[in-house]
């Protein structure tokens, strides 16, 4: 009986410690720091998939749809009745991370080097770390907008472990013709084909053109066949064909026929390419891509 009691009460204290944490995840309760002439409203309130709608509503399926964690908000008063609203999410990995803040950062804005990267706008500062998404929201802080939410954006950038890079796919597109911050994380059916999953993106102009150039991760070799499999069998579904020449399968998608061509390219566990009625000037993207995986050792 005894012993029956002790696992009881050692459920109960399982249930009660939350969300496990993997390895190397942090406690979000445990990162809002104490900040001079602030003080911390109350204790962080915590969010998960389950109920993240209660705290964002409407905007809750966009963070789930890319795999959304857990959340920690807590808001910061002053003696002068300003505050500071910090919200901090986890998503599962980098990628899901840089997905949901490109979804929601400008491709012009006044960019910071805090974490791996953030933005300024006037009683707004948001910035990425890896996984994590923070929000900060400023009340009636004056002349003082800018100066407050950076000092409190560096302090928790601090309680977010080491330096954290953009995924390293992010780098392998071109700079020529890229446009600035542009670069976005698809996470579900890409171009709205299911078997195409996710995609990295990135817009560019290049001769007076329009395009957008996308690399996916397959994982393996099979998993690319496949894709081209699927992309194919679609197509003769349509009365379109598909064909290869040297290495770069190019055909119609009956979706984007205005967009010109689709070119692209599969190697090991990469998918890239672009819409493009030039298959020359294709080619020459899809090369860049090609070189840039080799350098950054992902092919």
């Amino acid at each position: 009986m005894k012993r029956f009691i002790i696992i009881i009460i050692m459920c109960i204290g399982w249930l009660c410690a939350g969300p496990s944490l993997h390895a190397g995840e942090i406690q979000l309760t445990t990162i809002f720091p104490d900040m001079d002439g602030w003080t911390k409203k109350g204790n962080p309130a915590v969010y998960t998939p389950d109920n993240l709608f209660e705290y964002i509503d409407g905007a809750a399926e966009v963070f789930l749809s890319y795999d959304f964690q857990q959340l920690a908000t807590l808001t910061y008063e002053n003696t002068q009745k300003s505050s500071i609203a910090v919200d901090v999410y986890r998503h599962s990995n980098t990628r899901n991370g840089f997905g949901i803040y490109t979804q929601e950062k400008p491709t012009e804005g006044n960019f910071l080097d805090i974490g791996t990267q953030g933005y300024y706008e006037k009683g707004v500062l948001n910035f990425l770390k890896g996984p994590y998404y923070v929000k900060i929201a400023g009340f009636d802080l004056g002349d003082k907008d800018r100066e407050v939410l950076t000092s409190t954006a560096r302090a928790i950038s601090e309680n977010l472990g080491d330096a954290v890079n953009f995924p390293p796919v992010v780098s392998c597109f071109p700079g020529e013709g890229k446009k600035s911050n542009s670069e976005k994380y698809i996470n579900l059916d890409f171009l709205g084909h299911t078997f195409l999953h996710s995609a990295f993106i990135a817009d560019y102009v290049r001769n007076g053109q329009d395009y957008q150039l996308f690399i996916l991760e397959t994982g393996d070799p099979a998993a690319g066949d496949e894709v081209i499999a699927k992309y194919n069998e679609f197509l003769q579904k349509k009365g379109m064909k598909m064909e290869e020449i040297n290495g770069i399968y190019r055909f119609q998608d009956p979706y984007y026929q205005s967009k010109g061509a689709m070119n692209l390219k599969k190697n090991k566990k990469y998918l890239w390419g672009l819409f493009c009625a030039d298959s020359a000037a294709a080619k020459v993207f899809i090369e860049q891509v090609e070189e840039n995986l080799k350098k950054n050792g992902l092919i």
